[in-house]
């Protein structure tokens, strides 16, 4: 079942590709962060971009950007499974998008987590 949620988060992860690339040419953001969070239905993801980054969580209130789809249901099945089980696959499904596509993450500071805890700080 985990591998249905995993392929999931790289569908969604792969269609945010088109927004980051047009992103990319955009020099005013200089932090995205891929988050998830839990609601009534199951997991969701999203994204969004910021124009400054403090490496704290103060960054995060500031969204400048947001992809034409966002907020993106793993749907209810995503409930059976941990929140943590949930971050660790987004996170390492993001490291492995990350080091495949070095170009268009270049120039941006990238982190993870979940909305209710810490972020990390992928590159």
């Amino acid at each position: 079942m985990i591998e249905v949620i995993r392929n999931r988060i790289k569908k969604i992860v792969s269609e945010w590709n088109i927004d980051l690339q047009r992103l990319a040419d955009n020099k005013e953001i200089i932090a995205i962060n891929f988050g998830a969070q839990k609601v009534y239905n199951g997991f969701e993801l999203y994204l969004s971009g910021h124009t400054w980054y403090d490496g704290y969580d103060l960054w995060l209130l500031d969204a400048d950007w947001s992809p034409n789809n966002n907020y993106i249901s793993l749907g209810i099945e995503s409930l059976k499974f941990d929140r943590l089980k949930i971050l660790e696959e987004y996170e390492n499904i993001l490291k492995n998008e990350i080091s495949n596509s070095k170009d268009l993450y270049q120039n941006f500071i990238v982190v993870v987590g979940l909305v209710d805890s810490d972020f990390k700080q992928l590159k």
